[in-house]
């Protein structure tokens, strides 16, 4: 039991959501990518209007929100969603609500397949959820008719997701294997464990050692084995990650109080923060968090959206008026939007440069 606790929270503090998602297509249509755009705008109707009302049938609450504004902006972030700028013709996204209860379903119709239905988190318990949201998606089958094969299961237009067109995503903080240079191997590890992880570069530390990870394949296991082996895979990686923190703190004490030094006058300081920056600084800021290296009140870097507000697009949404309101800016800074964000996110991340080192940090730096 002990080590189910360890494995539990190691994996809480490494992995910051996971999307889980299915994909089918109906019979008697080309995928959507081959459509041209009449005929892929209307059949994108008729199928919302089908995944409606087969969800009513179910008791499920369906509302088409396509054309809101914010979601659209936020979507990928806070969700996984496809982007604005991605979506094809006869695109729309239907949200699946549970009549009683708080279960959040997202279908999106016409993207790079007719029907993707997801979900997206911060729960570990993959095999739970993607179960759960198995049984919804094959609820449906009656009233929508998906396209499959009896040899190779259900028929994509993404050949990795042939057979139970399962995809599974988690979006990991890296902070302490790209500190050490481990990223290389992370995506050689991934790779013999049938996942992948996305990252265009090995040798350079993507912004806030943020990666995702996603399964390799999806043919010749069921969608809960598929959801295991992931999760084990994940959970390996995360007792690394959580190794290398650790020896951070243990190893290299005066790197690591430099690092959160720099971070404290940095966060204190700065006048302008553009994502990037903010992203680093918010990562360095959880290794200290998360290690105990620093303490903080009122802070919990485990929220679901630590790293996903700070994004552009995100950000002065869910944030920017509001702060606009109470901080004066001047004038050029004010009516330069990009200006305006930067400044305004830097307003934002200040109250976090209020940590303290622990004993522990100083003492170790001191002896080094």
């Amino acid at each position: 039991m002990a080590r189910k606790s360890a494995a539990e929270e190691n994996l809480r503090l490494f992995c910051t959501k996971t999307q889980i998602s299915l994909v089918r297509n109906v019979r008697g249509a080309v995928f959507p990518g081959r459509m041209a755009e009449r005929p892929a705008k209307s059949l994108g109707r008729h199928l919302a209007e089908a995944v409606r009302r087969a969800a009513e049938a179910l008791a499920m609450r369906a509302e088409d929100v396509t054309d809101d504004d914010d979601l659209a902006a936020m979507g990928e972030a806070y969700h996984g969603l496809t982007p604005r700028e991605d979506r094809p013709p006869g695109y729309r996204l239907l949200r699946l609500a549970e009549a009683q209860g708080d279960w959040l379903v997202w279908c999106e119709v016409m993207s790079a397949n007719h029907l993707t239905f997801s979900v997206t988190g911060t729960f570990l318990d993959f095999v739970q959820e993607a179960e759960r949201l198995r049984g919804l998606v094959d609820g449906l089958d009656g009233a929508l008719g998906y396209a499959s094969d009896p040899e190779l299961g259900y028929l994509t237009a993404q050949p990795s997701l042939l057979g139970t067109g399962f995809r599974i995503r988690s979006w990991v903080h890296v902070g302490g294997l790209a500190h050490f240079g481990y990223l290389r191997e992370l995506c050689n590890a991934a790779e013999a464990k049938g996942a992948l992880v996305e990252l265009e570069r090995t040798d350079v530390t993507p912004p806030g050692s943020l990666v995702i990870i996603f399964n390799r394949f999806s043919l010749g296991f069921t969608v809960g084995e598929i959801a295991a082996r992931f999760r084990a895979f994940l959970v390996r990686v995360s007792e690394q990650e959580t190794e290398t923190r650790w020896r951070l703190l243990r190893d290299e004490p005066f790197v690591f109080l430099d690092l959160l030094t720099r971070a404290k006058v940095t966060l204190k300081a700065a006048l302008l923060m553009d994502e990037q920056e903010a992203l680093d600084l918010l990562s360095d800021v959880r290794l200290g968090l998360t290690t105990g290296a620093i303490a903080a009140r009122k802070v919990d870097p485990l929220t679901p959206r630590w790293f996903d507000d700070a994004r552009e697009g995100v950000f002065y949404r869910a944030h920017g008026r509001a702060l606009r309101r109470k901080h004066m800016l001047p004038h050029d800074i004010d009516t330069y939007p990009p200006r305006r964000e930067e400044a305004l996110r830097a307003e934002w991340l200040r109250p976090l440069a209020n940590f303290s080192f622990s004993r522990e940090l100083i003492e170790r730096a001191d002896e080094q």
